[in-house]
């Protein structure tokens, strides 16, 4: 069983993402990160799957009136 002792020893994660946070003082670089150009994935399978539901439902309609 860990002792209060061990608990204070070691940060939290929380307590060292607060800790290393602007609004507490510290250094922050994210105005001066390098750029990079993103783009969304393509042609994923949910994306295809989507779409070919689209073109059943669309399908099904023009064939119900």
């Amino acid at each position: 069983m860990k002792t209060g002792e061990d608990v204070l020893e070691k940060p939290t994660f929380w307590q060292l993402v607060f800790s290393q946070s602007k609004v507490n003082g510290a250094p922050y670089q994210g105005e001066h990160l390098e750029g990079s150009i993103w783009s969304w994935p393509e042609a994923t399978f949910l994306q295809r799957r989507l779409r070919q539901m689209r073109l059943d439902q669309a399908s099904d309609k023009s064939m119900t009136n």
